[in-house]
């Protein structure tokens, strides 16, 4: 007999909705290219050409930021993603907290180290990340973690499996979902976002750019940001012992 939470399926209901997300991203732009160019025309000569060998940007994209573009103007991963499928438009992910942000970040970052047999330099890690935050509103959202969703969560919060989250985001974009909070599959009691489509930013751009240090070795990963100060906090530190089960990371594409 089939447990209730694997028949149930789920109603669509979408209403207004805002919040501020939160995404990790790598370093680049004129930082990653400055070093090759001798001077500011060359600089902006570059970025063109950079700019003019990237996919177009789709519509509702154009007065916005790359930061927030880039996920919409590429096409899927080969096995798209939590919410969405090879064939389907890409998603743009972040997180409702910081916190949730940078474990997710870890979880990747372990992810990649556990690739090669032997992992060489990757064994121990020393990098940096931008961590920005984007304001979201829309009349068309949808919070999976209510209480309407909460006999699918632990469906919705597999890490291995994304059978089932894709045909829920496949439904959610049918209903017209722009953006939607989901909980995460990483970091119990973290909550992440699902951005559908641009036309759910309220700005064009971000409010909040940090850069964070970032230190990883086979069981920790520790986040610090650059500009704390003395009396701020300003890090966070994970062990992969809570992520990971019997010493392999999951994830449906492993």
């Amino acid at each position: 007999m089939q447990d209730a939470s694997q028949t149930e399926q789920p109603q669509i209901q979408l209403g207004p909705l805002v919040g501020l997300a939160w995404r990790v991203v790598e370093n680049q732009g004129t930082a990653a290219t400055r070093s090759i160019t001798r001077n500011a025309d060359e600089q902006l000569r570059l970025e063109q050409l950079l700019e003019g060998s990237k996919p177009p940007l789709p519509d509702g994209c154009e007065k916005l930021s790359y930061l927030l573009t880039a996920p919409f103007r590429y096409p899927p991963l080969r096995h798209g993603s939590r919410y969405g499928t090879r064939m389907e438009r890409g998603i743009f992910y972040g997180a409702k907290e910081q916190e949730t942000a940078l474990a997710e970040t870890a979880v990747y970052l372990w992810l990649f180290q556990q690739g090669p047999q032997d992992p060489g330099p990757l064994a121990e890690m020393t990098d940096s990340r931008t961590l920005f935050s984007v304001r979201l509103r829309s009349n068309s959202g949808c919070d999976l973690t209510s209480l309407n969703f909460d006999g699918l969560q632990s469906r919705i919060t597999c890490p291995g499996d994304w059978q089932f989250t894709q045909q829920l985001g496949g439904q959610l974009r049918e209903a017209g979902a722009e953006f939607f909070w989901f909980p995460s599959a990483r970091w119990s009691g973290g909550t992440n976002v699902a951005v559908l489509k641009p036309e759910a930013f309220a700005s064009g751009s971000p409010d909040t750019q940090q850069l964070w240090n970032l230190r990883l070795t086979r069981e920790l990963c520790w986040f610090g940001r650059a500009d704390a100060g003395r009396d701020e906090s300003g890090y966070f530190e994970f062990s992969r012992s809570d992520f990971d089960s019997a010493g392999v990371m999951q994830h449906p594409c492993l």
